[in-house]
C-alpha cells in the first residue's frame, strides 16, 4: 500500500477562502474514491496544511490525482501556494504527523 503526503504552505490569509474551496471538494471526492484512508491537519498558524492518504495501488492513486478536483486544485495551486512538497512511501497504515513532517524534512 501506499501512503502519500503533502505540505502545502499558502502565500497569505487571503488565499484560505480559495483553499478551503478545493479542499471541501477534494475530500468529498476522497471519500467516493478508493482511498483507504485520508486525514488532513494545518499547523499553528493555518497558513500551512498537511494531507496523508492511503492508497492500494498506485494505479488508485493516480486516477484520483490526475482527474476531478483534486488536478483543478494542483493547476492551481502556484496561485495560493508558495511552497508545495510530496512524498510517498510504502505503509499498511496512515503514519503519525511527526514521522509524516520528518520525511518531508527529508526532501
Amino acid at each position: 500500500m501506499i501512503v502519500s503526503i503533502t505540505k502545502l504552505e499558502l502565500k497569505s490569509y487571503a488565499k484560505i477562502v480559495a483553499f478551503f474551496g478545493f479542499n471541501q471538494k477534494i475530500i468529498k471526492e476522497l471519500q467516493g474514491s478508493n482511498c483507504k484512508a485520508f486525514k488532513v491537519s494545518p499547523n499553528w498558524s493555518f497558513r500551512t496544511w498537511y494531507t496523508m492518504t492511503l492508497w492500494e495501488s498506485e494505479a488508485d492513486l493516480l486516477a484520483f490525482y490526475r482527474g476531478g478536483t483534486h488536478a483543478e486544485a494542483m493547476r492551481q495551486a502556484a496561485n495560493f501556494s508558495t511552497n508545495l512538497k510530496a512524498f510517498r512511501t510504502e505503509g499498511k497504515h496512515l503514519i503519525s504527523w511527526n514521522e509524516a513532517k520528518q520525511l518531508l524534512k527529508q526532501q
